[in-house]
């Protein structure tokens, strides 16, 4: 698939440039003024704000940490869509949150998303202040969250033994997550 023929769902692209879009009705195309200033403001408080892919319908977290895209690279969400798909969940249920490009901690995902499940793909509990640790596929459950932690997608989609392997671990701690029997 071409990248410049993608199409993104309306959504998706809203989500996206929620706080870069002019909104018309209140533009009125004057400079900014004394009386214009609070709005400027406000607007940049909005920047603290946790940015997002998904509608968080069902307060799933999911973090990762990657360098090299917005939130996933295409085949990793392909992954997580199939994934999702298989705990009856889709993009609109969840919130997919990349560590990489703003550090987050557990209690602005707590307090803006509202985290009730939050899972971590290759996300040291530590790199968004979280006081404990667990191995990998345990469920824990903190502060009116479960929270699991799981290897990295693209290691999980691997066609290997191993891969299969991890996939099987993952999948028995999603039930545990869900309650999937």
């Amino acid at each position: 698939m071409r990248v410049d023929k993608i199409q993104l769902p309306h959504f998706l692209i809203a989500d996206l440039y929620k706080s870069s879009l002019v909104e018309l009705d209140t533009f009125t195309g004057e400079q900014p003024t004394e009386k214009t200033t609070p709005t400027v403001v406000a607007k940049a408080a909005e920047n603290d704000k946790i940015s997002y892919l998904g509608e968080n319908g069902k307060n799933v977290i999911i973090v990762v940490s990657q360098t090299d895209a917005v939130y996933l690279k295409e085949e990793e969400l392909t992954f997580l869509t199939n994934i999702l798909k298989a705990c009856q969940l889709n993009l609109a249920d969840i919130a997919i949150v990349n560590t990489a490009a703003k550090e987050v901690t557990y209690a602005a995902i707590k307090e803006q998303l509202n985290a009730l499940k939050l899972i971590l793909f290759d996300v040291d509990p530590s790199a968004i202040k979280l006081p404990f640790s667990v191995p990998a596929f345990q469920v824990q459950n903190y502060a009116g969250s479960t929270i699991m932690l799981a290897p990295a997608l693209s290691a999980l989609n691997k066609p290997t033994a191993d891969g299969k392997l991890l996939k099987t671990k993952l999948w028995a701690s999603l039930q545990q997550v869900f309650g999937i029997s």
